[in-house]
């Protein structure tokens, strides 16, 4: 008796890619996030989202198209002047009506 054996890969590629935060001390930080289109479909009307929890604080990109095989860099500022000097999770999330990729990152202000 012969047996065959189907293995099938599933490759989920995230949007997000690498994420930088930068503090300028300067009551100016920023935080830069790769936004990676690994899929064979053009993605349309993304944005980019920032959500710093203890500081109630939401920041996003306007929207923007991701071609299949695009890689793209946004900038996200923040000013920091009236914040308290620390380290803040934040949930960076990109999305559209269709995809969703959500990443965790520590953001010290200085």
């Amino acid at each position: 008796m012969r047996h065959q054996i189907l293995l099938v890969m599933f490759l989920v590629f995230g949007l997000i890619g690498t994420i930088r935060t930068y503090d300028y001390g300067d009551g100016m930080s920023f935080v830069h996030v790769n936004v990676n289109n690994d899929g064979a479909e053009d993605l349309d009307d993304l944005s980019v989202r920032v959500l710093i929890y203890d500081l109630g604080v939401i920041f996003q990109t306007n929207s923007f198209d991701l071609n299949d095989g695009d890689v793209d860099g946004k900038f996200l500022f923040l000013n920091t002047a009236d914040v308290q000097p620390g380290t803040y999770l934040a949930r960076i999330t990109a999305s559209n009506d269709d995809v969703r990729d959500v990443r965790h990152r520590y953001i010290t202000i200085a």
